[in-house]
């Protein structure tokens, strides 16, 4: 009989436990998050629009902020105007140009500005390009005025989340119960630890959110999973099944059902083919050791929701 995933099945009868610990690192968990956006009309070429962007992210990491995966509302944003062009008098003769940077933190969706921070760059290439990426290779990333830039941005967005902690609660519990669950845990997992006021029942919230989430899921693949065994009791119908059920979360309600599915697949399996057991159960075991803690796994919803939504376009504070 050929080698079949039992394995995972095993894990769940076994009932091994909750599969998440609280081991978050609270430097991942404090940092603000941002969009990084640098707009398409800029005065800049492609080229040197992807050196600024990088540039912005630099910044933001150097001052405790994370770069945002999807479209926060949030943005951390920067505007280059275009002062001088001259040619050098030089053999050969090159571009110049000197270049005013602003950079602004604020609200994407309404375009309000939090914080606004500006430098001046000169650069000189033997085209447009190179002498936009010689300017902005002068820009400092660890300009000190960035910090204070920076610190009342966040200011202001921590001042947000607190003001309208109550509502952001609202939305997303009406959400999950329109069984719209990665968007609640979205809108949940975005506000920062530095909210004090707001951050506790952010977290109250999300577990509640994600357990009905888990429960959900949990109805529907064993449903799947008991579908797909009843009919194909054999090596191949557990196979399928417990490829089913291992995307289960064992602190699902519903999580009793589902040993009692994988315990009588276990002893059919066994009956068929009595092997030993003992080298997959430790495999088992190192798998579960892996899984993830809880609250990372919030995290892991709220990316997963950023990245499918579609482009944002944000409103531009210039």
């Amino acid at each position: 009989m050929k080698k079949i995933k039992i394995l995972l099945l095993l894990a769940l009868v076994s009932g091994v436990g909750n599969a998440f610990a609280q081991q978050v690192s609270r430097s991942d968990v404090s940092k603000i998050a941002l969009s990084i956006w640098i707009p398409d009309d800029t005065e800049l070429t492609p080229d040197a629009q992807k050196m600024l962007h990088n540039k912005v992210s630099q910044i933001a990491s150097r001052q405790g902020i994370a770069a945002d995966p999807g479209y926060s509302r949030f943005i951390l944003t920067a505007n280059v105007v275009i002062v001088e062009k001259f040619i050098t008098p030089t053999a050969p003769p090159k571009q110049a140009y000197k270049m005013d940077v602003t950079f602004y933190i604020g609200d994407g969706y309404d375009g309000k500005t939090f914080a606004t921070c500006n430098t001046s760059v000169t650069g000189v290439g033997d085209n447009e390009t190179k002498a936009f990426m010689d300017a902005l290779k002068n820009i400092k990333v660890a300009n000190p005025d960035y910090r204070k830039f920076i610190e009342q941005g966040k200011a202001k967005i921590i001042a947000y989340y607190n003001e309208r902690c109550d509502a952001i609660i609202r939305e997303s519990q009406a959400l999950s119960s329109a069984q719209q669950h990665d968007e609640a845990i979205y809108k949940l997992m975005s506000v920062p630890e530095e909210c004090t006021a707001c951050y506790p029942k952010a977290m109250s919230a999300v577990a509640v959110v994600y357990q009905q989430k888990i429960d959900r899921e949990c109805k529907m693949y064993l449903a799947e999973a008991t579908t797909v065994w009843n009919a194909e009791q054999n090596a191949e119908g557990a196979q399928k099944a417990g490829e089913i059920l291992v995307r289960i979360d064992p602190n699902a309600s519903g999580f009793n059902e589902v040993r009692k599915l994988s315990q009588q697949i276990s002893e059919r399996i066994k009956a068929l083919d009595n092997r030993a057991w003992s080298a997959q159960q430790k495999a088992i075991e190192s798998k579960e050791r892996l899984e993830r803690e809880r609250i990372r796994a919030y995290r892991d919803v709220q990316k997963a929701y950023a990245e499918n939504q579609p482009a944002v376009k944000y409103v531009i504070f210039w």
